[in-house]
């Protein structure tokens, strides 16, 4: 390509070009402003002074690259046209993912990374999001009308950009010296110093609230500070060394003589703790009457990915990506394998989202069913349960023992159920994701709906559920098989000011009911706490597999004999959590963010956390050894 020779032209796209990027830069600046909702209400205007400065300075950093690039292809882009509707496409894309970036941030309280993009790109994961027509009809309206207002803004700017050259004239606003000396720069400047001030004296409010703004750029102030002799007081971390899958250092010793029960775990999307009850699932209520029940149990994370993985592997998340790329088989199904048993998985939605088949289940592959049609979520999950039933009888006669795995899906979002089983209402006829991310939140009566809508269908699963019980209860083999009653993860309706999961690691996202029942476990409750993690060294102990070699392949205890002081660790996609007794520690494993948080139960930030952060030093120093347990050089 061919540079362009006209200088007159070159200048006029320029101009053009720069117009286009500041039009784009105030833009950004404008959706940015609904980051500003995050800003907490504290005393004073500190807050304010990062915050209406970290916006500008965050919406330039974004946009500077394009700009830049586009400044630079104005030379060799050979039609004005052309260059005009390159900007203007990128630029519309770019202001729309922006406006859902807020609205994905109001919810969940993160930004656009690769967990979303894994979800809208791998295969199967249809059946995890629908988004709903207000959503694609409001990205439709969007990209439309912003396209528009980019070619018009275009047209303009070249326009008037062709003027001035003429009359040898350039306008004030348009000298890019004055937007950089009086706006861009002081704005730079001053969130920056605030900031790094901040990170020196471990102000939790500034450097907390820095993470409302997509990409911010962190300076590394205390590595400056220290290479100019300043005595930096860091805040603790966690090193994770290794990066090859080195698991497991030794598989189990099962007696070959060991007692061989059936186990068949039904795992219920979204249950939270709180709905193991007779208002909202009388079935498992009745058979956890007669079980033991785990009332201090969490899963090991925040979403079915993390949930499974975690009670199938005994590993923290932390492991998932290496398990991933190895398309590595858990000990626990291995073992099971080696001892005979048959496998029946079932899953009403996808396997392949999230990765089960590449990863929980890639030993058994064939054994996986989880092609009930393309109907609503209740009526897999009922197509799904008619399967698990049907297989249970054609084994009912076989001496082998079995593992079943049966995954419904009817209360994950949107929550789904028949429409004449309505015991809760008054409830929302569907989810609104547009009015659910407002920037004040849904109102009470609406969220209240939502709720109704979530218990609905936790009212039909018990009763899809209930079926498959019966069916057990009924068996022969009923007496030596052991049968779970679990969540993936939990379920939130702003209690701490989120709506759903993947979100934090709040109570109600994380804590689940845990109810087992078979041969040898005794009924009554677990008060002790529990979590995902000690299922796969619990079943193959019950096998008889050696406790003594449990840390080879796992990192649970054993769910009769958990430690009562116990600091249970649950996953997200990029970072940890901690439960402590002070708090929840929020451990980041991005390469952007590398302080460890403290939370209270209720999601609030803990300020004054030296203490507890030195109380808890053993915690974090341990934590990072298990992370690097099962990875080698």
């Amino acid at each position: 390509m061919k540079p362009l020779q006209n200088q007159h032209v070159l200048t006029v796209r320029r101009e053009a070009t720069f117009r286009l990027w500041l039009l784009n830069l105030v833009f950004a600046v404008v959706l940015g402003a609904n980051y500003l909702w995050h800003v907490p209400d504290v005393e004073g205007i500190k807050m304010w002074l990062f915050a209406l400065p970290a916006l500008v300075s965050s919406a330039m950093m974004l946009t500077i690259v394009p700009w830049a690039v586009f400044w630079f292809a104005s030379r060799f882009v050979s039609s004005t046209r052309t260059l005009g509707w390159l900007q203007c496409a990128f630029w519309t894309c770019f202001q729309v993912a922006l406006f859902a970036d807020t609205r994905v941030f109001n919810m969940f309280g993160y930004h656009f990374n690769s967990q979303v993009l894994n979800l809208m790109f791998v295969r199967g994961s249809e059946d995890a999001i629908h988004l709903g027509w207000q959503v694609y009809t409001s990205i439709g309206v969007g990209l439309a009308t912003v396209i528009g207002f980019q070619l018009w803004n275009w047209r303009r700017a070249v326009r008037r950009a062709e003027l001035l050259r003429v009359a040898g004239d350039k306008p004030v606003l348009a000298r890019p010296w004055i937007v950089w000396g009086l706006v861009l720069l002081p704005a730079v400047f001053l969130e920056k110093s605030i900031y790094a001030q901040a990170e020196l004296t471990r102000d939790r409010q500034i450097t907390h609230l820095a993470r409302i703004f997509p990409l911010y750029a962190r300076l590394p102030v205390e590595d400056l500070a220290s290479q100019f002799g300043v005595d930096v007081e860091r805040p603790p971390q966690i090193e994770i060394e290794g990066f090859e899958l080195d698991y497991p250092h030794a598989l189990p010793a099962v007696a070959p003589d060991g007692p061989r029960p059936n186990v068949i775990v039904l795992m219920i999307d979204c249950l939270r703790a709180d709905r193991l009850t007779s208002e909202y699932t009388p079935n498992l209520t009745r058979f956890a009457a007669s079980s033991r029940v785990f009332e201090d149990h969490v899963s090991g994370g925040n979403s079915t990915r993390f949930g499974i993985f975690s009670m199938m592997y005994g590993l923290y998340g932390s492991y998932w990506f290496s398990v991933l790329n190895d398309e590595r088989s858990p000990v626990l199904i291995d073992t099971l394998d080696e001892l005979g048993y048959e496998f029946g998985i079932f899953g009403s939605a996808s396997m392949d989202y999230p990765e089960m088949r590449a990863t929980v289940w890639s030993g058994i592959d064939d054994d996986v069913h989880d092609d009930f049609g393309k109907g609503e979520p209740w009526q897999r999950d009922e197509l799904a349960a008619d399967a698990v039933i049907e297989w249970l009888d054609s084994i009912e006669d076989d001496d082998e023992p079995f593992f079943g795995f049966m995954l419904f899906d009817s209360p994950h979002q949107t929550y789904s159920f028949p429409p004449d089983q309505t015991p809760f209402t008054p409830y929302a006829p569907e989810l609104d994701y547009m009015s659910m991310t407002q920037n004040e939140g849904p109102e009470s009566d609406m969220l209240e709906a939502v709720e109704n809508r979530y218990n609905n269908a936790v009212w039909h699963v018990d009763t899809v559920a209930g079926r498959v019980l019966t069916a057990l209860e009924k068996s022969p083999r009923f007496a030596n098989t052991v049968v779970v009653i679990t969540g993936d993860h939990g379920e939130e309706f702003r209690e701490c000011g989120f709506f759903g999961h993947t979100s934090a690691f709040t109570p109600e996202q994380v804590r689940v009911p845990f109810v087992m029942r078979g041969p040898g476990i005794e009924p009554g409750s677990e008060t002790r706490p529990t979590s995902h993690l000690d299922f796969a060294p619990t079943v193959l102990e019950m096998l008889g597999a050696n406790p003594a070699g449990r840390e080879s392949w796992s990192l649970g205890e054993n769910m009769f004999s958990p430690p009562t002081d116990r600091r249970r660790v649950v996953s997200a996609w990029n970072e940890l959590g901690v439960w402590t007794p002070e708090g929840i520690l929020r451990v980041p494993l991005s390469l952007f963010e590398f302080n460890v948080q403290l939370f209270d139960y209720r999601w609030q930030l803990v300020l004054d956390d030296r203490q507890a952060l030195e109380n808890e030093a053993e915690t974090l120093e341990r934590l990072g050894a298990e992370c690097s347990r099962f990875l080698g050089q």
